[in-house]
Order: C-alpha cells, then sequence, then structure tokens
C-alpha cells in the first residue's frame, strides 16, 4: 500500500458497505442504504461518513487512497430481473434456434418435469439472423463468408432498435476471420451499438456455451457500462490517483475498460470476494476449509474454500444461462434480512425469495413497509437491539415490526405474534442450511470439516443455529463481519483469466508450435 489509505466498496442491494483501511492503522467501517438508481449516492452517503469520522475533507481522503476498488450486482441484478439491453445474434445458418434447444437438456431436479417453463431466452427469435458462410474444425474456410446476409441483419436490427449484437459462428475458435469481418460490418453500419464475439469473449469449443457466454456479455455490457462510466467519474472528480478497480466473478480485480467489454466477469462481482475473506480470517487459527456465509439485507450467498483454495467454476447454468467464464462458486439464496414471510395459496408459511430491499425496507424501519420481514422477526424476538443497524442511525421500531407479524403471518394462522417471529426465523434458517448443504454435501464436501465464517449485517443473529443444524464445530465471527466483503476486495489482487482452445492429439505428431503461439498470444 504506497498511500495512505485503501477504500473497498461493496454495493448490495440493500446497503453498501466500505472498508477503508489504513497503511499501519486502524480498518474503518461504514455503511449506508443503497441506491440502486445511482450508486453514486450511496457511495457519496458513506464517504461523508468517512470525513466526519477522520475530519478529513472527501477529496483528501480519495486523494490518499492507492486503490478505490468497487464490488457491484448491477450485473447480476439486470440478469435476474431480465433489465439488460435489446440484443441481437448473428449465428451460423441453421443454428438459430442452438440456445434454445440448450443441448436438450432440463437442469438437475426438474429433468422430467414436463410443467418446468423454458428457460428465458436473451435474445428473441426475430432477433436470431442466420449468416451463411462456413469453418470447419480445422480452421479451414469451407464455405465464403456472406456479407449480404450481415448487412441484411444489420438493418433488421437498426429497425428493432437492437442496442446490442453477439456473433458467434460456428468453430470460430480454430478461425475468428468470419466473426471478425462480421464485428467489422456492425460496428461500421451500427455506431453506438455495443457489439461481442464468441471467439473473443469465450474462445473455447462448445458451440452453446460460447454462444450463450456471449450472449449474456451483451446482454449486460452496456449496463455495466453505463454504470462504470458514473462510478469512474464520480472517483476522477474528488481527485482519485488511479483508475477504480472493479471485482470480478473470477476473484480478482480488473479496470474498468475491460468490465465494460466484459460484463460477464462481473456477475458475481459482490460476493466473489468472500472466499478471499474468509481464509484471511481463519489463517492464523491454521484453518484452511472454510464456508463463508453473507447474510445481508437481500440475499445469503454461500461461498466455499478447500484446503486454501476457493471453488472455481466453469460451464455452470447461472439463473438458467450456461456461463463458461471461470467464477467463484456462489450459492446465492432469497433470504435476506428484509426477506418477505408471507402464507402461500396452501395456507402455509413461506420466506423470500423476494424482499422489502432498502426502500421500503422491513417495517420496523418505519419507511412506510408493511410486510412482515426477517428483521421485524428478529426484532420481535429480542434478536435485534432497536438501535444496532448503522451504528443507531436507524432507530428500529418494534410496534410496526409486531404488528406487521400480526397482520401477515400470526392473524392468519391463529398464532401468537412470538411463534410467528419464531416460525419466520426457523424457516429461514432451514433455507440457508439446505443453501450450505448444496454447496458442500452435494458437492462431495462434509460440512462438518468446514469453519463457518460469519459475513453480512445479518448473519450473527443466525449463524449458530445453522452450525447447530448442520454439525459444524467452529465459528468465526471477525469484528468487521458486516463488511467483509468489502474487505475481501480490498486484499485481494489483479487477476484476468486468458483462455484458448487447441483441439489436437498429444502425441509424437502434437502440433507443438500452434501450442507456443496461443501461449505467446495469451
Amino acid at each position: 500500500m504506497k498511500q495512505r489509505f485503501r477504500l473497498g466498496v461493496d454495493a448490495g442491494g440493500t446497503f453498501t458497505d466500505f472498508v477503508l483501511a489504513e497503511h499501519n492503522g486502524p480498518l474503518r467501517l461504514f455503511k449506508s442504504p443503497s441506491t440502486p438508481e445511482d450508486g453514486t449516492k450511496a457511495i457519496a452517503a458513506g464517504l461523508q461518513q468517512m470525513a466526519e469520522a477522520l475530519d478529513m475533507p472527501v477529496g483528501d481522503i480519495i486523494k490518499n487512497c492507492d486503490l478505490c476498488i468497487n464490488g457491484t450486482t448491477v450485473a447480476l441484478n439486470a440478469l435476474i430481473e431480465l433489465k439488460g439491453v435489446k440484443v441481437g445474434l448473428l449465428c451460423t445458418a441453421g443454428h438459430e434456434d442452438s440456445i434454445e434447444i440448450r443441448l436438450g437438456h432440463k437442469e438437475e431436479g426438474y429433468r422430467y418435469d414436463a410443467s418446468y417453463p423454458p428457460a428465458p431466452q436473451l435474445v428473441p427469435r426475430h432477433l436470431r439472423r442466420p449468416v451463411r458462410g462456413r469453418v470447419l474444425a480445422d480452421g479451414s474456410e469451407h464455405e465464403a463468408l456472406n456479407e449480404d446476409d450481415i448487412l441484411a441483419a444489420i438493418e433488421h436490427f437498426r429497425a428493432e432498435g437492437v442496442e446490442s449484437v453477439a456473433i458467434s459462428f460456428v468453430w470460430s475458435v480454430r478461425n475468428p476471420a468470419h466473426e471478425q469481418r462480421a464485428r467489422e460490418l456492425v460496428a461500421e453500419h451500427l455506431p453506438g451499438v455495443f457489439v461481442c464475439s464468441g471467439s473473443e469473449v469465450y474462445p473455447q469449443v462448445r458451440e452453446y456455451t460460447r454462444t450463450s457466454t456471449t450472449i449474456v456479455n451483451a446482454y449486460l455490457s452496456p449496463v455495466m457500462g453505463r454504470y462504470v462510466q458514473r462510478i469512474d467519474q464520480f472517483f476522477a472528480e474528488l481527485g482519485a490517483n488511479s483508475p477504480v478497480r472493479y471485482f470480478q466473478s473470477n476473484g480478482g480485480l480488473a479496470v474498468g475498460n475491460i468490465m465494460r467489454e466484459r460484463a460477464v466477469n462481473a456477475i458475481n462481482s459482490g460476493p466473489a470476494s468472500a472466499p478471499q475473506a474468509g481464509l484471511y480470517i481463519a489463517r492464523p487459527f491454521g484453518i484452511d476449509n472454510v464456508i463463508t456465509v453473507d447474510m445481508g439485507g437481500t440475499s445469503f450467498d454461500i461461498t466455499l474454500a478447500k484446503d486454501g483454495q476457493t471453488n472455481l467454476n466453469r460451464n455452470i447454468d447461472f439463473l438458467r444461462h450456461r456461463i463458461g467464464v471461470p467464477m467463484i462458486h456462489v450459492e446465492t439464496l432469497g433470504a435476506g434480512g428484509g426477506s418477505i414471510a408471507h402464507i402461500n395459496t396452501f395456507g402455509m408459511l413461506e420466506v423470500g425469495p423476494h424482499s422489502a430491499g432498502a426502500s421500503p425496507g422491513p417495517a420496523c424501519y418505519g419507511k412506510g413497509g408493511e410486510r412482515a420481514t426477517v428483521t421485524d422477526a428478529n426484532l420481535a424476538l429480542g434478536y435485534l437491539r432497536p438501535d444496532a443497524v448503522l451504528g443507531g442511525s436507524i432507530r428500529l421500531d418494534q410496534p410496526k415490526a409486531r404488528a406487521a407479524i400480526a397482520a401477515n403471518v400470526a392473524e392468519p394462522l391463529g398464532i401468537s405474534v412470538e411463534r410467528a417471529a419464531y416460525g419466520i426465523s426457523t424457516l429461514v434458517n432451514m433455507n440457508m442450511a439446505n443453501g450450505i448443504r448444496r454447496i458442500s454435501i452435494e458437492q462431495g464436501y462434509d460440512p462438518r470439516d468446514f469453519a463457518l465464517i460469519c459475513a453480512g449485517g445479518a448473519t450473527g443473529m443466525h449463524i449458530t443455529a445453522l452450525a447447530e443444524e448442520l454439525g459444524i464445530h467452529t465459528v468465526l465471527v471477525p469484528k468487521f463481519a458486516s463488511c467483509l466483503c468489502a474487505f475481501g476486495q480490498v486484499i485481494s489482487d489483479v487477476k484476468y483469466n486468458f483462455l484458448a482452445s487447441a483441439p489436437m492429439r498429444l502425441h509424437r505428431e502434437a502440433d507443438l508450435a500452434t501450442l507456443n503461439r496461443l501461449f505467446d498470444d495469451m
């Protein structure tokens, strides 16, 4: 750390967390309510808290930071809520439906369920345009690229108001010339429209995975690009000495220019820093098997590290979209402090996945929320003090919490408020324990061999119940648990993944010159 400070900012769905690490000095934590409509507002509020705590102007704090690091759920939220941009796809003629066929499979647990709905398509059928021209598996051109098809597709995209174009041709990983020419034509005739190709985003064999990854990137990159532009400009105006670094799903940092082009690498931007922080906490105790659990206001994120190594996945179905790029394995549940408790159509209690968020928030916040949430239950049970949120800056209203539980849960079920609150707490604990089982037992790991690391503002009220349910004997609750992911960002390093494909037999006649060239290119 060359300067006095390093700043980590983790923008969650309900709160934005800040860790200000001082060289040879203390670690300071701050929180502010998230502002999804404009992330800079929440950051400005947190920086103002820092200025008051240090008696130093905000600009001086930022000028004295060697790095300002931002983890964000912007890409994730856009994918969850299907609020990305309108995407057009250029693909090899005859392969327009490959993305919808999805290798003919359904997700585990639904393989034989005829009522399970098809996966949502980020590119509707009329925006998947065929392009004649063919490259073979050895990289040779079997059929010349038909540029008229591309130009016709461009006119169609223009008429449809397409904001982003994904290009994925068969065997482009062996010879990207067709994709490169298509990209040139799109950039020339559709200026201002984002464009990316499979041979750049995910240069690996398997057409479906490559196409899906490229589409997700095209769907999210303009959204992420606008966010990065706002954040970069915000910090530049405050006098930042170096570009903002953004946290990636692979557990490393990247500059904004990379994130604008590769938003698919930012889907798990926030929670991906948790295992690094968890290992840091556990290392002094000689522990290198950790499960880090982060319960915030909106979600419950679980990560696992075995033998000191984070669990990195590729080629996974994330929110029913196949993504090939390396990602820290994060199991996410709709089980946060703001998760709403309700009675379903069968007269049974359910908790989540919908959340009250930061606005209006739980009923006890006094901001107009009337639905019972996990936070309301914890307050009613006495697990949470009325002055325990944001250092007492938010005073929780217990009568409003009890009233919301009574109206939405206790009275419909004919039970007391206390039993209803305990039911909410117990049910959310069971949901979280099952999530931990999915990332451990279902992957071949025994959770009893791991330490449970507490992260997030709400986890401390539930973590001992989770440990007891799973038979885990070691629980670590760091002082900065409520901002653990922001701390993980501060201690992480730059990391980029470079991929290349070279299908060949590894024997005496292997094409070593090609392998060496690919390594040199990377």
